[in-house]
């Protein structure tokens, strides 16, 4: 039996309500040659049912239950129990066009490409608004290490779910996700870095291929526990890989923005709304970022101008030491960015 040109791999959580949209999607795909791999992380709600009812109508859905175990053990599994040729991967809160995995596998074939990404769609549900984020635009016809470079900056997001993987890379590479004890919350940043890192040729489709689902909430004000440390082992792992594979220096600036880029989320991410943390523990969190030493030695080794004028006065408070000061212009600071975002 012929081998599937692409596998899509599901990670179902507590998803029911936006299941049957996202799994539709995937059984209205114009190219037929492709496995749907389910992998229930767990769930407690009715995602079973649903997943159970769309494997009945369809050969080529497999399903996975396993215990909640976290995303980047979710999409291990699927990998592992991939046959296609190239695998993407779908949240299973999100959908994608019909035309999806024709257009993703046309291009990879065309130019023999390790990776490819799409444009996609972010549709925020609680104003009903999309955004269209045109990466594929913006670097089709740009080096991949000027995005490799965005990615390390911020400039770009490390999405897993806007690209295909050639599984031969994946496996020439022995490519795998952080467990959720080793990197929670970025696990992306680090797959989607070493794919683009060890990828001989990336393609892209520039057409919004994908839509990623958001409830403003959950991108304003969610709060992150242990963002800081997470970002300082993804740090200290990019850092390793770079230098092993003898390609630190063209990276090395970007790395270091990439750290003091992630000391200053790490301090607005005590200040969000959802943290209900006492202020005396938000403050102990603050200061213990604030004298990390990995942090504070980049800040001056990056032009200031590299940062806008927000940023620049929080590192210049960070610099000088001056706690109180870190803390209230970073409650300010998030404030404004929580009431932007929800105008």
């Amino acid at each position: 039996m012929e081998n599937p040109a692409v596998s899509l791999l599901v990670a179902v959580y507590n998803t029911e309500a936006f299941l049957p949209n996202c799994l539709q999607s995937l059984l209205n795909q114009t190219l037929k040659n492709i496995e749907i791999i389910i992998v229930n992380d767990g769930s407690t709600d009715g995602s079973q049912k649903i997943i159970d009812d769309f494997a009945k109508k369809d050969s080529r859905i497999k399903t996975i239950v396993q215990e909640n175990q976290g995303l980047g053990a979710v999409r291990n599994t699927g990998i592992e129990a991939a046959s296609g040729e190239y695998v993407a991967f779908i949240d299973s809160d999100d959908w994608i066009e019909p035309d999806y995995c024709e257009a993703m596998y046309e291009k990879a074939k065309q130019g023999k490409a390790d990776l490819v990404l799409c444009d996609y769609a972010v549709e925020i549900e609680d104003t009903d608004k999309t955004v269209y984020p045109e990466v594929g635009k913006a670097y089709e016809k740009k080096p991949t290490a000027e995005l490799i470079t965005d990615l390390l900056k911020g400039k770009v997001s490390g999405f897993s779910w806007n690209k295909l993987y050639s599984r031969d890379l994946i496996k020439r590479h022995h490519l795998t996700f952080p467990l959720r004890d080793e990197l929670e919350n970025i696990e992306d940043q680090y797959f989607s870095f070493r794919c683009l890192l060890f990828a001989n040729h990336v393609g892209f489709v520039t057409k919004p291929l994908y839509h990623y689902r958001v409830h403003l909430s959950s991108i304003v004000q969610k709060y992150q526990k242990g963002l800081f440390q997470n970002g300082l082992t993804l740090y200290e792992a990019n850092f390793d890989c770079l230098t092993k594979h003898g390609k630190l220096s063209p990276f090395h600036e970007a790395l270091q923005v990439f750290m003091i880029n992630h000391g200053c989320n790490s301090i607005l991410n005590e200040c969000k709304s959802q943290n209900k943390s006492s202020i005396s523990e938000k403050y102990k969190n603050i200061s213990r970022i604030c004298a990390c030493t990995e942090f504070r030695r980049k800040i001056p080794t990056i032009q200031p101008t590299t940062f806008d004028a927000k940023k620049r006065l929080l590192l210049m408070l960070i610099r000088l030491r001056f706690t109180p000061a870190v803390y209230g212009f970073a409650a300010i600071y998030q404030k404004m960015i929580e009431y932007r975002m929800k105008k």
